[in-house]
């Protein structure tokens, strides 16, 4: 009995992930970006996110979190430091390491987009119930804790 279910979760694990991610990026992100004058893709906000939960970091620890070839982190990295979001800072065990720190500007221009996303959620579920919402809150409150478990 235990493997049939073990079975069907990893099979939910597998699909739901990617749903849940071509979801928010088509219902809301996007259309949020569209109505930015900052002309950068989500996936910049993603490694802004990354850094502003984290802290400094190396390009490939942050390429590692989103799971993104070191080639592309590269040019991403160049347009943040151009816009002034990122900067590039040495390491100071090694003088031959850079790692990246997110700028007051970057902060503030992240806590916008934010407010944009959290705006465009709201909309977005609108249709839904309060039952449903509360309900979807407090799935999603259970898979955060159970995956949490299993890191």
């Amino acid at each position: 009995m235990r493997g049939e279910i073990s079975e069907k979760v990893a099979l939910d694990l597998l699909s739901i992930p990617s749903l849940i991610f071509r979801l928010v990026r088509r219902k809301v992100v996007k259309p949020t970006l569209a109505d930015t004058n900052v002309e950068i893709k989500s996936l910049h906000f993603e490694i802004m996110h990354v850094l502003k939960d984290e802290g400094t970091l190396h390009p490939a620890k942050i390429g590692e979190k989103l799971l993104v070839a070191k080639a592309q982190m590269t040019h991403l990295i160049d347009k943040l430091v151009d816009l002034g979001f990122v900067k590039r800072e040495m390491c100071a065990d090694d003088r031959r390491t850079i790692n990246l720190t997110l700028t007051d500007e970057g902060r503030k221009t992240l806590d916008e987009q934010d407010s944009l996303v959290v705006g465009a959620v709201e909309d977005n579920m609108a249709s839904l119930s309060e039952e449903e919402l509360e309900n979807l809150s407090k799935s999603l409150r259970n898979l955060r804790d159970t995956l949490q478990k299993i890191q």
